[in-house]
Formats: structure tokens, sequence, C-alpha cells
């Protein structure tokens, strides 16, 4: 389905009954990466899914936006359907998003879950604002012969867990990146205090487990739950648990 926002054509599903859970996909992936997990929940709530500006099928902004933008976005979102979700659910980037949206009484919900969730800012994220700004022309590589500047773009990937996830075409896109991640967002973390659910893989390397137990310090009464054998698409790798964990957490 289709919906004008803030004149965007954003691209949503809305699927099953019960109470209202709003999912926010991370970087570079779009509302089907929670395809299973629709699947799975649907017969129990309102799941309603959004392409963010910029990714999937929806438009991109007209300029880089950061995390806050975002957050007012998904805002005139919620006003424009006429919600008030009770359950909100941010993978990685998504849950930036929420980290800033909830804590700044801009969304309010009587749940969150937070899936391999980004926001606190480490010596990788450190390394992966490097190479994204190399890639923008921000820093200059160019003097470093070709063999040791490969080698080295190549470590910054691996330690971003996936070249991918980097590999974004508009240029107005990158900044939007270089913008959101730079942004720390653990004095936010601090100031929630809704009921919160944390979802980790053991073997993320985008947003590793120490981000997880960092986070689940900050918030709260927050709960981690760490899956075995799982990485940064936990939720898309091990949805059945990843469900499982959700029915159990939200047993209003």
């Amino acid at each position: 389905m289709k919906v004008i926002i803030n004149n965007l054509a954003i691209e949503y599903s809305d699927e099953g009954n019960g109470p209202v859970m709003i999912l926010l996909h991370g970087w570079m992936t779009s509302l089907h990466t929670f395809d299973a997990l629709v699947v799975l929940l649907s017969g129990s709530f309102r799941m309603i899914r959004l392409d963010l500006p910029g990714f999937g099928g929806s438009e991109a902004p007209k300029e880089a936006w950061g995390v806050g933008e975002y957050v007012e976005f998904v805002k005139a979102f919620n006003e424009k359907l006429g919600i008030t979700p009770e359950v909100l659910v941010g993978h990685s980037f998504g849950g930036r998003i929420l980290l800033k949206g909830v804590s700044q009484g801009i969304f309010s919900a009587k749940k969150l879950i937070f899936v391999a969730s980004a926001g606190i800012k480490t010596h990788q994220t450190r390394a992966i604002l490097f190479l994204v700004a190399a890639k923008i022309g921000k820093i200059a590589l160019g003097f470093l012969p070709s063999g040791i500047r490969e080698r080295f773009r190549r470590k910054l990937y691996r330690m971003a867990g996936s070249t991918d996830y980097l590999d974004v075409s508009s240029p107005m896109m990158k900044e939007t990146f270089l913008r959101s991640t730079r942004e720390d967002l653990t004095d936010f973390a601090r100031n929630i205090r809704v009921p919160s659910l944390l979802i980790w893989g053991q073997n993320d390397l985008v947003t590793p487990l120490s981000d997880g137990k960092r986070l689940q310090s900050l918030i709260l009464g927050s709960k981690l739950e760490v899956i075995r054998d799982a990485r940064h698409f936990v939720h898309e790798e091990k949805p059945e648990i990843v469900a499982s964990l959700i029915r159990e957490f939200l047993l209003f």
C-alpha cells in the first residue's frame, strides 16, 4: 500500500488483528525484513510496517536527514493512519529511531522491543563512519598505495559485518547515514521508562552483543535475550525463537 506523508510516497503494510504493533526496519533493508515475524504473529497483533524514506519502495528525503527527522516522520505516519501503537519494534537503525522518539516523549507505547539496536557509539561505529566518509569523499584515501588502500577498506568492511550494509548509491543517503550514526544515543536510552525487551544475536558483528549488554544496563528494568548461532538479522535467521520471545513479553 502507498500513503503520502510530508509529500513523500511511502510504502507500508497493515496486516493482522489485535493490539497495534509498529515495526521499523534497519539501514539498507525494508519492511520485508519482518515478513517471517508477520506470518508468525499477525494472528494476535495488527502489525504495521513501513519502508522508511530512502529505503524499499518509499521515496527518499529531498535532503540529508538525521535521526530526529526520522522520528518526526514516524510520528507523522502514525497520525496520518490514525493509530496509537501499543508496541514499538525497531531493528538496528529502527532501534535508533525508537530510542530518540520514546525518550523525548514523541512516541508512546506500552512496550518496546529492540532487535540488535544501533545507537551506542563504539570504536566499531567510528570505523564504519570513517569508511562511509571515505566512500563519499570526506576523507581522502587516494594518497595510500592501491594495495594498502584496498586492504584497509576490506578490514573496515569486515568490522561492519557486511559490504551491502554500507553500499548506498545516493550521496545524500550516505550523508544521512553519517548524520545518524554520529549521534550517540546513550543519554536518550537512560531516559526510557517503558518496559523493554532487547533481542540480540550472539554472533552479531554490526551491533555486537556488547552493545546489547550496554543498552540493557541503560534502560531501567529492560531484559536482554541472546540467541545462539545468530547474527545481526536475528529476526530473519531465527524467526520462531524471536516470535516466541515477543509473545511471552507481550502478555498484557
